[in-house]
């Protein structure tokens, strides 16, 4: 895939957030030290998720019915325990509350605004990544392969640090737009942006 550094149109007057994304990916993970000391890969990769959604919008194409709540499903093993729900408790994307949905399928993530996928189960994330192409869900993994296996966001530990990469090739076959202050501090980006969204 051909990298870009086209940018998506800014939609997302948001910098303070932006800032604290950018904190996240400067915080080191040490599974040495008490969790209250350092944050694990895990309490990270929960903070991005949440975020994320700030920085995602439905084109105005997009004939996908906005739910009440803002829901994130966890596809497979859930890595994020508490953690997750915590940070959920007292936060809203566009005003809707967020609501954490365990052990779903791949059908009923077709419902939630993001997937996440943890690398335990290689097969099932392929397998529910095939049958949420098209839709109009942010799917995200931590899985090696994840990009390759037609994910748009997968989590990379870089030197001891969480980051993320974005495939905008699977992004373009969905009413998702991201913004391009997330693909900004995205450790890299392959595909090409919508051609609505210009240079």
């Amino acid at each position: 895939m051909q990298l870009s550094k086209r940018k998506v149109a800014r939609r997302f007057p948001i910098a303070c957030l932006l800032c604290a994304i950018a904190a996240l990916t400067l915080i080191p993970i040490s599974p040495q030290l008490p969790a209250q000391t350092r944050p694990s890969q895990y309490d990270v990769e929960a903070a991005y998720l949440l975020d994320f959604g700030k920085f995602t919008q439905l084109s105005n194409s997009s004939q996908t019915l906005r739910k009440a709540t803002f829901d994130v499903c966890i596809v497979g093993r859930d890595p994020m325990g508490s953690t997750i729900d915590k940070l959920a408790a007292n936060d809203t994307v566009e005003n809707r509350a967020v609501r954490v949905l365990r052990d779903a399928n791949a059908s009923q993530a077709r419902t939630c605004a993001i997937a996440y996928f943890n690398s335990h189960d290689d097969d099932l994330t392929r397998e529910s990544l095939n049958l949420l192409a098209g839709a109009d869900v942010l799917t995200v993994g931590d899985s090696p392969n994840f990009l390759k296996d037609g994910g748009m966001v997968q989590f990379v530990v870089e030197t001891n640090h969480v980051r993320f990469a974005v495939n905008l090739d699977a992004v373009r076959k969905t009413h998702l737009v991201l913004s391009s202050q997330l693909l900004r501090v995205a450790l890299y980006v392959e595909g090409q942006p919508k051609p609505e969204a210009g240079p």
